[in-house]
């Protein structure tokens, strides 16, 4: 149980610091997607493969608590430093995958 715990909330924070990144070039906000292209990019990677890993890997009932706490840590954490949080989600998602090669 706490094996499932600890791999939903790694997915959580990797879904929701990943979120506003990877939607930034959908919305119009001027330069800041072409500044930080690089970083967004990542931000895209990071989030679709935890959105994989969610889908694949989880039962439904962690699906959809996964993707709440991720949209909650999106609309909590705001982009003022987004290399930091980028950061933070993919150590999240290689954590997973650290734990996930375990089972």
């Amino acid at each position: 149980m706490l094996h499932l715990v600890l791999t939903c909330l790694l997915l959580s924070i990797a879904c929701g610091l990943s979120m506003r990144r990877f939607l930034l070039p959908y919305f119009p906000g001027g330069d800041l997607g072409e500044k930080s292209a690089p970083v967004t990019i990542v931000a895209s990677a990071v989030f679709l493969a935890t959105l994989a890993f969610t889908v694949s890997d989880q039962d439904l009932w962690a699906k959809s608590v996964i993707v709440m706490i991720g949209l909650l840590l999106a609309a909590m954490f705001d982009d003022g430093r987004p290399k930091l949080t980028i950061a933070l989600s993919a150590l999240s998602l290689a954590a997973y995958l650290g734990l996930r090669s375990i089972n």
